[in-house]
């Protein structure tokens, strides 16, 4: 039982480590590309004709895909009441709305002249704020849900990566993108909002994680069984 419950924590922290790592993809690019392009908006490297656009949009949908494997255990980890429900709604909301964007990706990549599109650039935008914001209204509930039974490090965590995460990053991306001087600080603000996201989404598969061997530790009925059958031999 207890090795069970290891392999299922493991394997939640697996897969929260593997979906934090593909959301902030911006780092295959980088890596593939040469070390350049960290100036440009990391969205309009999935543009069709981008060098690894078709890579960077499957690693959106997987990593969607693992967030939601993730909530079942996530939601059983949570104190009852509105706020789990809502902290696991927005979740998925969070996950759909960056499957769409995948789905639906910028018209034109960075130094492309673009004209038109208007559809599909207004789908694409839609989609990532979307989810942007269901994710950050998912943080705001798990800081309400885990304020008095906690626990603490995930309370404090929920905090950060609302006011930190969403609302800071979210206002230093939108002034340099406004005022675009120097070019290089909106595509560097928005890359460190999209570590935010990847770090909020590790600690949601460490409350799944710590949350299933807290709920399902070995019974004394199984420690004694094995007890016994160890003397048996």
């Amino acid at each position: 039982m207890r090795r069970r419950t290891d392999h299922v924590a493991g394997a939640l922290l697996a897969c929260g480590l593997v979906a934090a790592l593909l959301y902030s993809n911006f780092l295959l690019d980088w890596t593939h590309g040469g070390f350049i392009g960290m100036d440009d908006i990391a969205s309009l490297l999935e543009a069709p004709g981008e060098p690894h656009a078709m890579l960077l949009r499957t690693t959106d949908v997987v990593c969607a895909l693992l967030v939601v494997t993730l909530l079942p255990w996530v939601r059983d980890a949570l104190p009852r009441g509105p706020w789990r429900e809502i902290t696991v709604g927005a979740s998925v909301l969070f996950a759909l709305g960056a499957s769409a964007a995948a789905f639906m990706p910028p018209p034109c990549g960075p130094d492309v002249a673009c004209a038109g599109h208007h559809l599909q650039i207004a789908v694409h935008n839609g989609s990532s704020l979307a989810s942007d914001a269901a994710l950050y209204v998912g943080a705001a509930a798990a800081w309400f849900a885990s304020r008095e039974a906690g626990p603490r490090w995930f309370h404090r965590a929920a905090w950060s990566a609302f006011w930190v995460g969403g609302v800071l990053s979210s206002v230093v991306f939108a002034y340099f993108k406004a005022i675009d001087d120097p070019a290089w600080a909106a595509a560097v603000s928005q890359r460190a909002h999209i570590v935010c996201i990847s770090a909020w989404i590790l600690c949601l598969a460490l409350l799944a994680a710590r949350g299933r061997a807290l709920r399902h530790p070995p019974t004394d009925r199984h420690i004694h069984e094995e007890h016994d059958h160890v003397h048996t031999h």
